[in-house]
């Protein structure tokens, strides 16, 4: 686990972080004609909300009374200024001003226009004493168009189904707290009790549940099912935003509730009770997907560049929780973050945080690299306002992690927690089938890009038509599913996406504490071009959160890795069926080849979605395969891309590995593999593939007794 260096957690935490920024900050800003902004400066929802949250940011830095303490040669007056000149580039370009942005249009009324003003709430309060009387008519002229265009011509929808277009839990909270505040600042205003009403409507259908739909709890007079437009959170509180298990947005459905909590504590005002309505226990569900030192246990995986934008707005979510909900682990999570950020901004060396690490990213888009940077920025500000206005709690003591099992029908997820591991396999993840196995103190050994469940590339091959079913045990749990891998970029006139391959997979999480078993058939349905082949596929991160060093070890073989300076693939063959990575988690092939591979892809490989332009990736990895094949082919019907049985430990040596027996054979297409675990136990697990692609069966058992 990373060295603590943090020994205090107040708003100087946040300041000291913040600060630096200022240094890069000239680089960052544009001015034309009197005006000011951050970024791009277009009419986009992006770059509307990166330039707000910017404003708000430097707000807080402004009007922190501690400031010459961290920036003595910096004048206070100069970063309130340019605060001011983007709030006034923001109201100004909004459709009620009388500017354009940079790409010549207004912006507003919109599903998600009014997010970077929630997002900048506790700025404009920290800026209050300084706006001008034109300021605040703009801000008020601001408020009351989006707050009549929400109610007039947005409606009211939630659904479990990401791709449904029905699943809003976070925009149905930010669009409800708009309203909501707009009606508690100016209520002298003609349709206030509209407004509350449609924003109870809004904040009733964000973090909503099954059991909205039946009851009788009541609300501005009337009972929930009433209120209740369907659910966005399946029964277990997992989320299926962007059609997958997306930890990330159940943290950002909770930032929001926390943006308008501390807003209304700052402003005086008593936020209703719609505003928490399951807010407490969507976060005991959270937090099973947490890392001890903060990072976002995302089992489901993540289709944004890593431990970003998501990953920013735990800050608020902790801060929420230890004042609402009385939970000083999260100021133990929220600290423990505040040290992997200052040694990613130690790493880019320039105030910034993403710099160097997201430098691909900022080639290829600074419209995208600006809106991470001011993510970053803002979360900090949110504790350094907060910490310095409310006398919220200090962390816990440190305490053993507890242990925890949780699992999901709808996404066919499953995790296992101990003091010490951490367990998971997730049929609909960001970038298909996904699992990990690693030890509990050890998230930057974490990644989800297909890990563990092979990968093959090709003509932008993606894996769809995924079906699978779990079932979970006291310790473990056995999972398995079918996939189709399909061709979605064809390049001739009028030729279909076709699915070339059908892959099946199981994975069993033994009742040991350590071990994840792993098969994978791939087969070929139809003749397709394939230009790469990893079976396996596991990914380790060797990057700034690591320091960039991994030691790979196994019999007659012992090497520290680097992140590669030269730009080129390079395939290690081991030579052997056992690996050990730092001592942390290891490997034994099983069935399906003769030696463990270690494929360095030669610069950064962990794409933000797969598949995507190769610029735009945001970690490197080690990968761990049994076949490993870059060589582009055409692939005939009926050929087998990879069929392997591995065993993967979290915790445990190289010699733990070899001293435990494991074996594994083939018959027709039944593999059975017998392992000892790490309990001491023999285990035997049996995989049944089908001839027709479809799920295969399972079955486990320990010491001769099935595990059900």
């Amino acid at each position: 686990m990373r060295e603590e260096t943090t020994q205090v957690l107040d708003s100087s935490s946040y300041m000291t972080l913040m600060v630096p920024f200022l240094r890069r900050l000239p680089d960052l800003l544009r001015q034309s004609g009197g005006k000011r902004w951050y970024g791009t400066g277009e009419s986009a929802h992006w770059p509307v909300q990166s330039n707000m949250k910017l404003c708000a940011a430097l707000a807080v830095m402004a009007t922190d009374p501690d400031l010459e303490n961290y920036a003595p040669r910096i004048p206070r007056e100069e970063i309130l200024e340019i605060a001011l000149d983007l709030f006034r580039y923001a109201m100004r370009t909004h459709r009620t001003g009388d500017w354009k942005a940079t790409d010549g249009k207004s912006w507003g009324h919109h599903w998600i226009s009014v997010l970077g003003a929630e997002r900048m709430a506790h700025g404009v309060n920290a800026l209050e004493p300084y706006l001008t009387e034109e300021d605040r008519e703009r801000y008020r002229r601001f408020r009351i168009s989006e707050s009549d265009w929400l109610l007039d011509e947005y409606p009211v929808v939630a659904g479990m189904e990401g791709r449904s277009g029905k699943n809003r839990p976070e925009s149905n909270l930010w669009n409800g707290g708009f309203l909501l505040r707009t009606a508690m600042d100016y209520p002298e205003l003609p349709r206030r009790e509209e407004y509350l009403e449609k924003a109870t409507s809004f904040l009733l259908n964000g973090i909503s549940h099954p059991s909205d739909v039946a009851s009788e709890q009541m609300f501005r007079g009337r009972p929930l099912r009433e209120w209740s437009c369907g659910f966005n959170f399946t029964p277990n509180y997992s989320l299926d935003h962007h059609g997958y298990l997306n930890v990330g947005y159940m943290v950002i459905s909770l930032s929001n509730v926390a943006m308008l909590h501390f807003n209304f504590r700052e402003r005086g005002q008593s936020a209703p009770p719609e505003l928490y309505h399951h807010a407490e226990e969507l976060w005991k569900v959270v937090k099973h997907f947490l890392f001890p030192d903060g990072r976002l246990l995302r089992i489901g995986g993540d289709t944004r560049a890593r431990y970003t934008y998501c990953q920013c707005y735990a800050v608020p979510m902790w801060l929420l929780a230890v004042d609402r909900f009385a939970d000083r682990d999260a100021a133990r999570f929220e600290k423990n973050w505040l040290d992997i950020v200052r040694s990613e901004m130690e790493y880019s060396g320039d105030g910034g945080c993403y710099t160097k690490r997201l430098a691909n990213l900022r080639k290829t888009s600074y419209y995208y690299f600006c809106r991470l940077e001011s993510d970053h920025l803002l979360s900090l500000s949110f504790g350094a306002r907060w910490r310095k206005e409310f006398p919220l709690a200090a962390p816990s003591d440190p305490a053993p992690p507890q242990p925890a099992q949780w699992e999901d029908d709808f996404h066919d997820a499953a995790l296992v927690r101990t003091s010490e591991s951490v367990r998971s396999w997730v049929r609909a993840g960001g970038q298909g089938a996904t699992g990990l196995c690693i030890p509990l103190n050890s998230s930057d050994m974490a990644e989800w890009q297909g890990n563990l469940n092979g990968c093959v590339t090709g003509n932008r091959i993606v894996e769809e038509n995924s079906t699978g079913e779990q079932k979970t045990f006291p310790g473990g749990f056995l999972y398995s599913g079918k996939s189709d891998l399909v061709e979605t970029l064809p390049l001739g006139e009028g030729e279909e996406a076709y699915a070339i391959a059908g892959h099946q997979t199981a994975a069993a999480a033994l009742p040991d504490g350590k071990t994840l078993l792993v098969a994978g058939r791939c087969v070929m349905k139809k003749e397709a071009t394939v230009n790469g082949v990893l079976s396996l596929n596991l990914e380790i991160p060797n990057d700034v959160f690591n320091g960039f060093r991994r030691r790979i070890r196994a019999a007659g073989f012992d090497k520290w890795f680097e992140m590669p300076e030269e730009k080129t693939r390079e395939i290690l063959d081991t030579g052997t069926d056992v690996i050990c990575v730092d001592e942390k988690v290891g490997v034994r092939l099983l069935y399906g080849g003769k030696s463990l591979k270690i494929v360095r892809a030669g610069d950064r490989n962990i794409l933000l979605v797969k598949p995507s332009p190769p610029d735009l990736v945001s970690l490197y990895a080690e990968v761990i395969a049994v076949d490993a094949d870059f060589q582009s082919r055409r692939r005939m019907p009926g050929e087998i891309l990879f069929d392997t049985v591995c065993a993967i430990s979290a915790g445990s040596s190289l010699e733990e590995m070899t001293l435990r027996s494991a074996r594994a054979v083939g018959n027709g297409l039944t593999r059975t593999a017998e392992v000892t675990g790490a309990d001491g136990k023999t285990y035997q697990w049996t995989i049944s593939y089908r001839e027709d692609g479809g799920i295969p069966e399972t079955a486990l058992s320990r010491d001769g007794v099935p595990l059900r």
